[in-house]
């Protein structure tokens, strides 16, 4: 045991565990006006935030000291599971719903929502199959076979409707079948599928179909379909170099709707300047750098796939939450790890992130031993005399 965690990945710890207080922090500067005038109390986000932070910290030690390796043993069972509950909340009665979508599951202290789950699910399931099949991979049948998983989840996160986090999923079930050893041309096939699925899913649900318009005619629709990102650029503009001070944000009055969620990069830009912005951004490449050098030095075809897709999820999250808030993708909700209130992304994330740390325990990479220094003797010239 004192071997493996002289080997875990310690930028990788300390860096989730700043980025957890941070977020408690962020989450209380985000939150209070909204908390304050609808719920009567300014730390109502915040008291909630450290529950889940205490859940996910738990769960972060949990999962760090079980052997990534029982993990997989059980991951048929997680990805079962998260399907049937998927089932569950499609069958749950329309006042379950919240804002039309059945995404949760109400736990009475935390809102549970299935797709996080899933999305873990499909990690560790499809990682330790791939790691089952080896080479077979290559075969179609094979890989249809290993398709069929994130497909069948894909499809009832996309009918509660989650359509982003549908699409998240999907592609980090394609890149572990890429990075597991499955052709590209056999992939490339249900990419080719789902375009026009896409397109006619658009198409006919109108919230979507205008999000994309107004996104191709930014101009013309920032007082509707582009307010939430148009109030996102004037905060980031706000910020400028150092930011207005932690706190101190205007756009959280009311002025952006979900600060504390979707569109908290965009506080987080007016408070803490593009200095700020620079800085957090940076401990996330940081993360992902780690995680990647993880995934390079697992002992095992099954770490290396988990260790990618867990790295692979933060990049997707932070890429996509950022690039929502600040236009370059039309709008849809997605966390910012960490910093967005939320009991199942938090806990989740901290999970993913005690697995990594458990599979970087069990590198087969050594530690860097001293050179030892081989003296040279060295004779002088002598310089001949003329």
């Amino acid at each position: 045991m004192i071997q493996r965690l002289g080997k875990m990945d310690y930028g990788i710890l300390i860096a989730t565990l700043v980025m957890l207080g941070f977020g408690i922090v962020f989450v209380y500067s985000s939150s209070f006006a909204v908390a304050e005038h609808h719920f009567g109390g300014a730390d109502f986000f915040l008291t909630r935030q450290l529950v889940r932070a205490l859940l996910g910290l738990i769960s972060f030690v949990v999962f760090m000291n079980v052997d990534y390796h029982q993990i997989g043993k059980l991951s048929p069972i997680a990805l079962m599971i998260a399907t049937a509950m998927l089932v569950y909340v499609l069958a749950l009665p329309e006042s379950g719903a919240v804002n039309g979508a059945k995404r949760w599951i109400d736990l009475g202290f935390v809102r549970f929502q299935v797709s996080e789950l899933a999305r873990i699910a499909i990690i560790l399931a499809l990682a330790r199959q791939c790691d089952e099949v080896g080479e077979e991979i290559r075969d179609g049948k094979v890989l249809l076979r290993l398709l069929a998983k994130p497909a069948v989840v894909c499809a009832l996160i996309v009918v509660e409707p989650d359509f982003s986090t549908a699409v998240l999923v999907g592609l980090l079930g394609l890149s572990i079948l890429f990075m597991a050893g499955a052709k590209i041309t056999h992939l490339a096939l249900p990419v080719l599928c789902f375009i026009p699925l896409a397109a006619i899913s658009v198409a006919t649900t109108p919230y979507r179909l205008r999000r994309l318009m107004g996104f191709l005619n930014f101009g013309g629709h920032k007082s509707d379909v582009n307010y939430q990102v148009n109030q996102a650029l004037i905060g980031l503009g706000n910020g400028g170099v150092f930011g207005v001070g932690l706190g101190e944000g205007a756009q959280k009055y009311f002025y952006l709707p979900e600060p504390h969620t979707d569109f908290v990069f965009a506080i987080l830009g007016e408070e803490t300047g593009f200095a700020g912005l620079a800085i957090v951004l940076a401990v996330f490449a940081f993360m992902v750098y780690r995680g990647a050098h993880i995934a390079v030095s697992a002992p095992d075809k099954m770490g290396r796939l988990m260790a990618f897709g867990f790295t692979f999820a933060l990049a997707l999250y932070v890429l996509l939450h950022t690039s929502v808030n600040t236009g370059l993708v039309p709008t849809t909700g997605v966390p910012l790890p960490f910093l967005s209130y939320g009991g199942m992304s938090l806990i989740f994330t901290m999970t993913s992130m005690g697995i990594l740390l458990n599979i970087s325990s069990q590198s087969t990479r050594q530690q860097p031993t001293p050179r030892t220094t081989v003296r040279r003797r060295t004779g002088h010239k002598r310089t001949a005399r003329r």
